[in-house]
């Protein structure tokens, strides 16, 4: 029996879909959530969602949010989320170099803890995007 995988960010439906496994980027480290998983509730960090179906892969980049696990049922609350085949790799690169020249010159904690944010995000995305054309991922749908 497959997992149900919801994903919303802004209160948008990202994608519905079934999958057998679901690997995420926590606050804590990386998880797997397989049938039958236990209840659980989680924070995300900035990372890549993966979503395993078969010998398929669907591949995100989310921007945090959290994560919900609850009778074979997975939803997801992003910050932000992206599917990898849709990300500009120019946009994503251009968008790391920024936050990396503003943690330079930050002064102050605030801008240091945007900045940081900043280039987690683009980070992700960049790495999403590089699994997604090395692995030859399938487009989510």
């Amino acid at each position: 029996m497959p997992l149900h995988v919801e994903i919303i960010a802004a209160e948008q439906p990202i994608l519905t879909t079934d999958a057998e496994v679901v690997v995420a980027t926590t606050v804590s480290g990386q998880i797997s959530v397989l049938p039958q998983h236990e209840p659980l509730l989680t924070l995300l960090a900035p990372g890549e969602l993966r979503l395993g179906r078969g010998a398929n892969e669907v591949l995100l980049a989310l921007a945090g949010g959290y994560l919900e696990v609850r009778d074979d049922h997975v939803t997801i609350l992003a910050d932000a989320a992206e599917r990898a085949e849709d990300i500009d790799m120019a946009r994503a690169e251009r968008a790391r170099d920024r936050a990396t020249a503003r943690l330079r010159e930050s002064q102050s904690s605030v801008d240091v803890a945007r900045a940081s944010a900043a280039l987690a995000r683009a980070i992700s995305r960049l790495k999403a995007v590089d699994q997604f054309r090395s692995r030859g991922v399938t487009r989510a749908r």
